[in-house]
């Protein structure tokens, strides 16, 4: 539950500012025509993440990964801040911003799937089919929660209707970096707080419960 709690607040930022970028192209950089790129990155980075993940993972286990990966998408954030209008930048803080996400949801989806043995492990009786619809479950939270959000973000930034970039006061935008910039930084951090003080889950963990299990299993059918 601390896990799907953790996994919830990240996703729920992450989903915020992904579903902003439309609007960030085209109130604040005011280039939609050079949003496709964002595309071409996300897709391109998002391939190399998931075929690099088990190699990182036998390196430095799924814990590093879900921090560090949430570390890494701060330092996203605050180049996106740092860009202004520099299309460039704009587009090194969006690979910085999305490399680490495909690796944090693997390291989140394998963390709550070996939930199934802790289930079994510490209620004695095993759930798959709960314990793995979690996740989903999540996933469509987050989605209905950020979209929501979204829609407050382009309301109050004035990015309604026939607006137009020129149109767009300086308190407005400051408002929307609140929305797509801010406030999913302080849930990323919350996120990563969460996990680090609550989730014991471990690959180490996991194996031994396994061990356990196993023994259990053996000495019944035995008797």
């Amino acid at each position: 539950m601390w896990q799907g709690l953790s996994y919830f607040i990240f996703a729920l930022s992450y989903v915020v500012t992904n579903s902003l970028f439309a609007y960030y192209f085209q109130y604040v950089l005011d280039r939609t025509d050079k949003f496709y790129m964002v595309g071409i990155i996300t897709t391109v980075l998002g391939i190399i993440s998931v075929v690099l993940f088990p190699s990182i993972e036998l390196a430095v286990k799924r814990r590093a990964i879900y921090v560090g990966g949430i570390c890494l998408m701060l330092i996203g954030y605050v180049t996106f801040l740092l860009a202004g209008s520099n299309l460039f930048l704009v587009y090194i803080a969006v690979g910085v911003f999305f490399f680490p996400y495909p690796m944090i949801f693997l390291a989140a989806l394998m963390t709550i799937t070996d939930s199934v043995e802790y289930g079994q492990w510490k209620n004695g009786t095993r759930n798959e089919s709960v314990t793995l619809s979690v996740r989903p479950l999540i996933d469509k939270l987050a989605g209905a929660l950020a979209n929501g959000m979204v829609i407050l973000a382009a309301v109050n930034s004035g990015m309604v209707g026939k607006a137009k970039p020129s149109n767009i006061h300086p308190d407005q935008l400051l408002k929307f970096k609140g929305f797509m910039f801010f406030a999913p930084m302080i849930l990323l951090v919350l996120a990563a707080f969460i996990y680090l003080a609550k989730v014991k889950l471990t690959e180490k963990k996991h194996q031994e419960i396994v061990n356990e299990l196993q023994a259990k299993l053996s000495a019944e059918q035995n008797n």
